[in-house]
């Protein structure tokens, strides 16, 4: 049986509070959109990197988009809104189709390569992440 290192450890105990983040911040986005990260965490009182993380989950599962690009502050800017259900079906399904069809072509790659662990390795992590991904759009499903 694996052994689960710290970092496995410690993200099973906030698991749960990074589902509840990401529905503050979905709750944020309806409420001021269109939006940066930074007026999210503004809106948040927290630090805009506890903030960026969740934002592209929420993109990565077609419940928030991209709706323009500004200038603020000499760099540009995302403002995010949150997708109707038409747009969150079609990008859901679009989503789903390429990571089900990356974490075939993994799976197959890892089945034909011979004496490279670390190839091995590498493909582990991306499987379980494309797994990752699956989960959060069959969770936020339409």
């Amino acid at each position: 049986m694996a052994t689960i290192t710290p970092r496995q450890e410690a993200y099973l105990k906030i698991k749960d509070t990074i589902t509840e983040r990401m529905n503050e911040i979905l709750s944020v986005i309806k409420r001021i959109q269109p939006c940066t990260y930074e007026d999210i965490a503004d809106e948040l009182k927290t630090r805009t990197n506890l903030v960026t993380n969740r934002l592209n989950e929420l993109e990565k599962t077609g419940l928030i988009r991209v709706s323009d690009r500004i200038k603020q502050k000499g760099n540009t800017r995302s403002l995010f809104v949150v997708c109707n259900e038409d747009e969150t079906k079609e990008l859901q399904e679009k989503f789903f189709l390429k990571y089900r069809t990356e974490k075939e072509e993994l799976e197959s790659a890892f089945l034909q390569i011979q004496d490279n662990p670390a190839a091995k390795d590498v493909i582990k992590r991306r499987v379980t992440y494309c797994k990752y991904k699956l989960r959060l759009l069959n969770k936020y499903a339409i």
